[in-house]
């Protein structure tokens, strides 16, 4: 068992990144729960349990995050799952749309890197989460499909300007998550049971399935500047 370590985990309240703070908190890191709601951040740390403990940061606004790192103190390791995302397709897309996507992922995680990274020690680690729309874009993906695709250039770059702190990013496909919500039961199940056939695995992913891929990408001190696919082989059929 690895040595407990502080988990910063930005967007830990919900779907794979909620997973991943329940997983590392399980095996006795020290996780902080961070999301734009204080209150809902310490409700999923009190649901997380063990030392989980819940934060406000809004990655929008870099006084909120650095108010953040001040309450956080030093930290190991962190973590970036949160998202603003927006799907439409290229002609009906407003650039404010695009921009705001932008703003709160690829600015965001880069504004948190700022503040954050020069609190990790040298055994640290920085792990971003892309998504499968760099590789495969679908219509209706052209600001998702960028932002990833800047997510993965970011953290090659970010690896060798940090070294020997390592930064990784994961790229999940599709995920049974709360951001299926908007969808009734029957389409859900119709629309996952749809993309399940075209997977080699047979099966759309589960958010512990990505949550173990962040653990190793922590626990693993000689990986840096990769892309870990966890998409059931999308990128390939």
């Amino acid at each position: 068992m690895s040595t407990p370590q502080t988990v910063l985990a930005i967007g830990g309240t919900s779907g794979m990144g909620r997973a991943t703070a329940q997983l590392l908190a399980a095996r006795g890191d020290a996780v902080i729960v961070a999301g734009r709601s204080r209150a809902r951040a310490q409700g999923a740390a009190r649901e997380i349990g063990g030392s989980a403990t819940g934060i406000e940061i809004n990655l929008i606004n870099i006084l909120s995050i650095e108010a953040a790192a001040a309450e956080t103190g030093p930290i190991d390791h962190l973590v970036l799952s949160a998202a603003d995302l927006s799907y439409a397709p290229f002609r009906e897309l407003a650039i404010s749309d695009a921009r705001n996507v932008f703003e709160s992922k690829f600015w965001g995680y880069y504004r948190a890197v700022q503040v954050f990274g020069p609190q990790l020690p040298k055994t640290g680690s920085i792990t971003f989460f892309s998504g499968v729309a760099a590789d495969r874009p679908a219509p209706g993906t052209v600001a998702v499909t960028t932002v990833n695709a800047a997510i993965e250039g970011l953290t090659r770059a970010l690896a060798v300007e940090l070294a020997p702190v390592r930064v990784n990013a994961v790229s999940p496909g599709t995920v049974d998550t709360e951001a299926w919500s908007h969808l009734s039961d029957e389409d859900k199940a119709s629309a996952f049971e749809q993309q399940a056939r075209s997977l080699l695995v047979g099966r759309v992913g589960r958010p512990e399935d990505v949550a173990s891929t962040v653990a190793h990408l922590i626990d693993n001190g000689f990986t840096t500047g990769t892309i870990h696919h966890v998409d059931g082989g999308a990128r390939l059929v």
